[in-house]
């Protein structure tokens, strides 16, 4: 790819927008390592140990665990990151990632790393800590939207659990194991709650 390209690509993407032209000229020369994927290729395989980060370019990816091929984790588009974060310790991916489209991605590995100034690496770093905060906060509001289903379904029980729990005829079978699922419930609900 001609680097006229890889640089309209940079250009588009929030996330290069505090490198200055020098910084994103820098990123450009590295043609190497901005890789095209066809439609259907994988792109990291789950179990393997790629100590790489991936910028998408251009295109849509998917993210898919083997143990269930057909069910989409994530789509990504151009300007989401996938993969590893170089610095840190490499471990086996823990998913697959394939090209849904024709995708193209900057591959950033240990060599380029160890050939960029410090001023981009730092860019850099200050870019991923951005994903990861962001991640972090969408997690966040993920985990107090079920939260707030699960209150909803435990309050809904224990409305209808004081009514079983006075029914003469239930049998003491039924009866623990309702009093066991409401109190998993206010345990999950609770606030100390470890999990």
């Amino acid at each position: 790819m001609i680097t006229s390209q890889i640089f309209d690509y940079i250009e588009k993407l929030a996330f290069f927008d505090g490198f200055t032209s020098e910084e994103k000229s820098e990123v450009v020369s590295f043609t190497q390592n901005v890789i095209g994927y066809p439609q259907g290729n994988l792109i990291i395989q789950q179990g393997s140990k790629d100590p790489s980060l991936h910028i998408l370019f251009d295109g849509e990816v998917v993210l898919r665990k083997e143990e269930k091929p057909g069910v989409d984790i994530t789509r990504l588009l151009p300007g989401s990151i996938f993969g590893t974060i170089p610095e840190l310790p490499v471990t086996p991916r823990n998913q697959n990632v394939f090209a849904l489209k024709e995708s193209i991605v900057l591959q950033l590995d240990r060599p380029m790393l160890d050939e960029l100034s410090p001023a981009v690496i730092n860019k850099f770093n200050i870019e991923f800590i951005k994903v990861l905060f962001r991640r972090l906060s969408e997690t966040n509001e993920r985990v107090a939207e079920e939260r707030a289903k699960i209150v909803g379904v435990t309050g809904a029980y224990g409305k209808i659990k004081s009514d079983l729990d006075a029914m003469p005829s239930l049998p003491d079978d039924m009866r623990i194991t309702s009093n066991l699922m409401y109190n998993q419930l206010i345990d999950i609900c609770s606030p100390t709650n470890k999990r």
